[in-house]
């Protein structure tokens, strides 16, 4: 049986721990909180079930939980946390991957990959940043190339909600969420990497059943995606999230118009957006690559299940297939130990995606 570590098993990295025992994994699961340990305990087959109690500075405890061999190492900690998970892989050899959340804690962990590391490190790995970057590296690849590539998910609703005028519910980070917003955002335009505001770039789009959302700039989603494609000629890169039609221009003014301080934004979306107020949340994942007057798109939707929500299994999905494909190795030969999004072999990453999502 291979060994899996995943160090932070709240929301995001329970469904991560799950998803990689049901690729056949032991995992050894590390956490600051017993509750959640505890938690896996009792949802794991003791056979597939290490759990490791660790204090906020990990430094010390690092080593002793992966003195005995794992064949790779997953991080869904906060973003101050996981440089330290990393570079001790890095300078150790052991297989490494990471959710992100911070572009310049990556691009220092990538750094230092590509100066010391002799095993595959990749951040960046949850659904935006991660699914929807690798499935438009496979856009650009079908076309041998792109002037344009679009990139697009949201987390909603299933439905909308009546007394809701955001129309939304919280599935992950609040604080995260909040930062998206506000922050600017980084596009590839006519050839040049620029800086737009966050919520700006206002479009409708079709979404299959959904019907018609609202597409805007947010930050983060991009990742490395933008100078990736910038290198290959494209002239047109962006990433936006998806929502009900109305929820930017609230958001919006609440922010821009209103001077909100965070701590009420949180209020607004912690209590009036509650998970508890909604029949569900859906998951969009949207592609398009254009070259010439050759157009491919991907649409992919993500339902809940009884045991999580669309978010928690968008986001934990991507990460533990290429963990997976990393622990047998199909990674090692890559030209640099820092990977990229066009590294991974988007055929077994496609077909094991469909088979647990099928579930």
């Amino acid at each position: 049986m291979k060994k899996a570590a995943i160090f932070g098993v709240g929301q995001m990295g329970k469904v991560i721990s799950s998803t990689m025992v049901k690729l056949g994994y032991r995992v050894s699961c590390c956490d600051v909180s017993t509750n959640n340990l505890k938690t896996l305990e009792e949802e794991l087959p003791s056979v597939a079930f290490d759990g490791y109690l660790i204090r906020s500075t990990l430094k010390e405890e690092i080593g002793d939980i992966l003195k005995s061999n794992h064949d790779v190492v997953i991080s869904a900690l906060p973003y101050h946390q996981t440089e330290t998970v990393a570079g001790y892989c890095i300078d150790n050899g052991i297989r490494y991957c990471d959710l992100g959340g911070r572009v310049d804690v990556s691009e220092r962990i990538n750094s230092y990959a590509k100066e010391n590391g002799s095993a595959p490190v990749m951040t960046d790995l949850g659904l935006a940043p991660g699914w929807v970057n690798i499935l438009s590296e496979w856009g650009f690849s079908q076309l041998g190339g792109a002037d344009s590539v679009r990139m697009m998910v949201g987390g909603i609703p299933l439905t909308r909600i009546d007394k809701n005028p955001l129309n939304y519910v919280t599935t992950w980070s609040v604080d995260g969420l909040i930062n998206e917003y506000r922050d600017d955002c980084e596009v590839l335009s006519y050839g040049e990497i620029k800086k737009v505001a966050g919520m700006s770039g206002l479009e409708d789009i079709e979404v299959g059943l959904l019907g018609t959302l609202e597409a805007f700039n947010t930050s983060g989603g991009a990742s490395h995606t933008l100078r990736s494609m910038k290198d290959r000629g494209v002239r047109d890169c962006s990433y936006k999230t998806l929502r009900y039609k109305g929820h930017r221009d609230i958001v919006r003014f609440l922010i821009n118009d209103c001077f909100l301080p965070d701590k009420c934004l949180k209020q607004i979306f912690q209590v009036g957006c509650s998970t508890s107020a909604d029949k569900g949340d859906v998951v969009v994942i949207l592609s398009e690559v254009r070259k010439g007057d050759l157009i491919w798109r991907k649409e992919n939707i993500v339902n809940a299940t009884s045991t999580a929500s669309a978010m928690q299994r968008a986001t934990a999905t991507p990460i533990s297939v290429v963990a997976d494909l990393m622990a047998q190795g199909q990674l090692d030969s890559s030209a640099s130990s820092s990977l990229s999004y066009s590294d991974i072999p988007f055929s077994e990453f496609d077909l094991k995606m469909k088979e647990l999502l099928a579930d």
